[in-house]
């Protein structure tokens, strides 16, 4: 499952619009696209302009989900919102 996300970076350094990120989750029993029941998954925000270096933990709250058409397969694309 990739996991995707912006981050918090607009505004800063020239940045005109937020970047996406995303991160690859290798899964024992994979789920198919469109569920809900993905796990919630950690970050350090201190990185990505989403929380302050000395209380930098972030979660991932998955809310959608869907195939994914490069890989194709059990892989699938999860949008996540943040939560900090």
């Amino acid at each position: 499952a990739e996991y995707i996300w912006y981050d918090g970076l607009e505004g800063q350094k020239e940045i005109m619009f937020n970047e996406m990120r995303s991160k690859t989750k290798v899964m024992q029993t994979p789920l198919p696209a469109g569920s809900t029941d993905f796990p919630m998954w950690s970050f350090d925000g201190s990185s990505t302009g989403q929380a302050e270096g000395d209380d930098s933990d972030c979660l991932l709250k998955p809310v959608f989900s869907c195939p994914d058409p490069i890989r194709g397969e059990n892989h699938v694309l999860v949008l996540c919102e943040v939560l900090t």
